[in-house]
């Protein structure tokens, strides 16, 4: 299959010359790296962060937790800004 890909030019021009030295063209270099690489099996060693589904917040939440979107959260800062308010008066 045909296809067009956007590789750095640094990264292209090393490809290209170790293809001229290994005497191998550069369709088969990349093919070659690509199937390496894919073949590779994936480890989640100390170097590799795993993934987390968003949004991550640790501790206990409780039910509000699990309700928690932008519209919460709004409401949330707005009744923390009131109380914040109305300390600042003495009330």
């Amino acid at each position: 299959m045909k296809t067009t890909l956007e590789i750095p030019d640094l990264l292209f021009k090393q490809a290209k010359a170790r293809a001229a030295m290994e005497g191998v063209r550069l369709k088969d270099l990349v093919t070659s790296a690509l199937s390496d690489y894919l073949m590779k099996p994936k480890t989640s060693g100390a170097g590799q962060a795993k993934s987390c589904p968003f949004p991550l917040v640790r501790g206990k939440g409780g039910p509000l937790l699990k309700q928690m979107n932008n519209r919460t959260i709004a409401k949330l800062e707005e009744e923390e800004d009131i109380e914040r308010y109305r300390r600042s008066f003495g009330r």
